[in-house]
């Protein structure tokens, strides 16, 4: 009897230790034997070298996140910070107790606002399906509360991973800025507003390039009241940065077919009053640049748009210089240094006269006899390093120079901006107007995550391969025959 009473006094001891633990496991003291790895996730909204960030856009003022089981979709792991609170944060980390299974993690950055509203409520219950299918609609943009989004598949093959999810805004950001040209160099010229026509309110929560049907448009107006006179073009782009623009506008994405007939009812575009010796002039610019092809007319998530205006008076035309961005929020790769290993650059073909000699012409002399266009500077560059960098070409005189599109051979485009991979690049930089006589010149730069790439240094003989005064910038200069 004695015998039957200690067995039952064991396992009731037993039951108690396992009912102990079991409560272990909602504390997180514990980790069940059905869950015995550990995933430490990061989630940033800004990386330490980004310097597109304007105001609190690059922060998280609330941020949902789950984990899903790729296998059999169930949902692992959420949690919900709707207010984060006492200041908004620009990353956050989590460990959290996981099955070896593969994940599937999604967040959504700043989905609590006023500005916006969700087409599904955000909770346990959940699904990745919901997710993928969730519409969010904005009645405004508060540059405090950019809705983003994060999705990263993950294999779960050690006892502690480490992960970081890269967030994506879902929205396109444009900052305006506007110059008077040299016509107008004495007069008084005054920026009164600035309209922003088929702004996007609304989108599908996903990173995919599709529209909402239908999609809900606005028509934005900034009056300006600080910084109201304008400057002739800058010979120095390097002022302009995100804290000096006119104004900035946020989208969500715009994606046009570059085939599409011009729709002012979609397109969008935008209208700028201008103020001249005491009149109002209106004038009106497509968000495109001379020559694009790709994208045009569009707008790209997670892409911000340096708008760079100038007017032509009378004719009402405004001249808009577009230069994309990609906004470095990303994986920690992506914001890896770049050594001088990592890249190259040279003349195309390794002796193109535009590119050596720095002159280029407007017109030019082909086969003996004048070509009215310009000449080109033509250079090769390749950046094969970190994975998933992204190189950027600048010019600090954009109103006499431009970066050409089109190829020494029919089969290539030129950019003046790329990712990090094996094939080369080409890059083109060109004369905007005929020659008048005058010298005109520019500076060319390479930067990665903001910092200059040493394109021209110092040869064993002491001298630079291109016309140039430093490591990074190289001279290029409009001349005439």
């Amino acid at each position: 009897m004695m015998q039957n009473n200690n067995i039952r006094t064991g396992l009731l001891s037993l039951f108690f230790v396992m009912l102990f633990v079991a409560c272990g496991k909602n504390e997180g003291d514990v980790v069940m034997p059905d869950k015995d790895a550990r995933l430490s996730l990061a989630f940033r909204a800004e990386l330490a070298a980004d310097g597109l960030a304007k105001g609190n856009d690059s922060e998280f003022s609330s941020l949902a996140i789950y984990i899903f089981d790729k296998q059999n979709g169930d949902c692992e792991y959420s949690e919900f910070l709707p207010d984060i609170t006492p200041e908004a944060i620009k990353e956050y980390r989590q460990v959290v107790a996981v099955t070896s299974r593969a994940k599937i993690v999604y967040a959504i950055g700043n989905y609590v606002g006023s500005d916006k509203s969700l087409s599904i409520s955000l909770d346990k219950n959940t699904t990745m399906q919901d997710l993928e299918d969730m519409i969010v609609t904005n009645t405004t943009f508060s540059g405090s509360s950019v809705f983003m989004v994060g999705k990263k598949e993950i294999v779960v093959d050690n006892p502690f991973v480490e992960v970081e999810v890269p967030m994506k805004r879902l929205v396109a950001r444009l900052d305006i800025y506007v110059f008077k040209n040299n016509d107008l160099k004495d007069s008084d010229v005054k920026i009164v507003s600035v309209e922003f026509v088929n702004q996007v309110m609304n989108s599908r929560c996903n990173l995919e390039r599709e529209m909402v049907s239908p999609v809900k448009t606005l028509h934005e107006t900034r009056v300006i009241t600080t910084n109201t006179t304008l400057q002739n073009m800058p010979s120095d782009l390097s002022v302009i940065i995100p804290e000096n623009a006119h104004a900035s506008f946020y989208s969500y994405q715009n994606v046009i077919s570059p085939s599409a007939v011009v729709d002012d009812d979609i397109t969008p575009y935008l209208l700028v009053t201008i103020n001249i010796d005491g009149k109002d002039y209106k004038y009106k610019g497509y968000i495109t640049d001379n020559g694009q092809t790709t994208d045009k007319y569009s707008l790209n998530q997670n892409t911000v748009y340096r708008v760079i205006a100038m007017f032509k008076h009378p004719d009402n035309e405004l001249f808009l210089k577009i230069i994309p961005l990609p906004w470095t929020v990303a994986e920690s790769q992506v914001g890896g240094q770049v050594t001088e290993g990592d890249y190259t650059f040279d003349a195309y073909g390794g002796n193109d006269s535009g590119a050596t000699t720095g002159n280029v012409y407007f017109p030019y002399v082909l086969n003996n006899a004048p070509v009215n266009a310009t000449s080109y500077a033509s250079y090769s560059f390749k950046l094969t390093a970190p994975a998933g960098a992204v190189w950027t070409a600048t010019i600090t005189n954009g109103l006499e120079f431009f970066f050409g599109n089109t190829g020494v051979t029919e089969d290539e485009i030129a950019v003046s901006r790329g990712i990090a991979r094996e094939k080369e690049y080409l890059i083109r930089v060109g004369a905007t107007k005929s020659w008048g006589g005058v010298k005109r010149s520019t500076y060319m730069y390479i930067t990665v995550n903001g910092k200059k790439l040493k394109i021209n240094p110092l040869q064993s003989d002491n001298k630079r391969k291109f016309p140039g005064n430093n490591d990074t910038d190289i001279l290029i200069t409009q001349m005439g025959f």
